[in-house]
């Protein structure tokens, strides 16, 4: 009526809201169940090092020395500037045959991201290369510049998270990941395989092993587990734990009693007792349990650093 008598327009109908009719994406869900691994059946060794009790033990520089030693960081690392015990918390390697060949490395680091691209950059630099990286399955990838074999890629899977690994591994690397990510809350470590127990310096088992590996090995076993712990009890003291599987009882107990004259045999070695290193090989306690072999042995500080010292005389040498 007032409008049609010259009287106000009606007030205008409030804007709709800009989203509405449209479809929101809801996030994807949490996923349930036991979390995904980087670790797979396929995967003949697996070993796991924690580097912060490596860098806090009263052993730090000689154990620092012997994992800095070790070829493969070497190889991986090169002019990249990281140092793999002062800028690594917790490293989970996997492999397939070798700790050389395929498999997949995860490292929790106290490092950047920035600084992770840095180094990448400072590698590619001195192959006269610049990094090209690229977004695969909503993390960021690049190829590692380094001359290993088969060649490795980085993906950056959290922000104190690097996972190290092979174009034929990358889909499961990714898919793990993603897992990983939606369940991750803060800067929590996720993959299962990395779990330790209180104590442990570095736990390793490998299966399928190959001739080259126990060449010296009278009952090689089938499979082997290794745990190098601190002792809670004793400071400056490590204890090696480790445990071979064998088919059968009957080749346990034959493979035990050949460890033991081992044992004895090495202990009363001129070499061995110049050294120090007899008392543990002397009280070292080997014994079958059923089909299987368990070896425990005990070090000092002293007796450990000379262990790790002669390791180190050995990567220099090559062997």
């Amino acid at each position: 009526m007032l409008i049609g008598c010259g009287g106000a327009e009606p007030a205008a109908e409030p804007a709709g809201d800009a989203t509405a009719g449209a479809e929101v994406e809801a996030p994807p869900p949490r996923p349930t169940g036991p979390p995904m691994s980087h670790a797979t059946a396929e995967h003949d060794v697996r070993a796991v090092i924690d580097m912060e009790r490596v860098r806090s033990s009263s052993l730090s520089d000689d154990i620092g020395s012997a994992v800095r030693g070790y070829p493969t960081w070497r190889e991986l690392l090169g002019d990249s500037g990281i140092d793999p015990v002062r800028d690594f918390d917790r490293v989970l390697v996997t492999a397939s045959g070798s700790m050389a060949g395929d498999g997949v490395m995860l490292v929790r680091h106290n490092m950047t991201s920035a600084r992770v691209r840095e180094a990448v950059l400072n590698m590619s630099v001195e192959r006269g290369e610049r990094p090209s990286w690229r977004q695969e399955g909503g993390f960021d990838v690049v190829d590692w510049p380094a001359d290993t074999d088969p060649p490795r890629l980085v993906v950056i899977t959290a922000d104190n998270e690097i996972a190290v690994t092979t174009a034929a591994a990358l889909p499961h690397v990714l898919e793990v990941a993603r897992d990983h990510q939606l369940r991750r809350e803060g800067d929590e470590t996720i993959e299962p395989a990395m779990t330790l127990e209180d104590g442990v310096i570095i736990s390793a088992n490998a299966s399928n092993l190959s001739a080259a590996t126990t060449r010296r090995i009278q009952h090689p076993p089938e499979s082997i587990e290794l745990v190098l712990r601190d002792d809670e009890a004793e400071e400056g003291r490590v204890h090696l734990e480790a445990q071979g599987s064998y088919a059968d009882d009957a080749s346990a107990g034959a493979a035990a009693t050949w460890f033991r004259e081992q044992r004895d045999f090495y202990a009363g070695q001129m070499l061995v007792r110049a050294v120090g290193l007899d008392r543990p090989l002397r009280e070292a306690e080997i014994g079958a349990e059923g089909s299987r072999v368990d070896l425990r042995a005990s070090f000092t500080e002293e007796e450990l650093e000379r262990v790790l010292g002669l390791l180190a005389l050995q990567q220099m040498g090559g062997g």
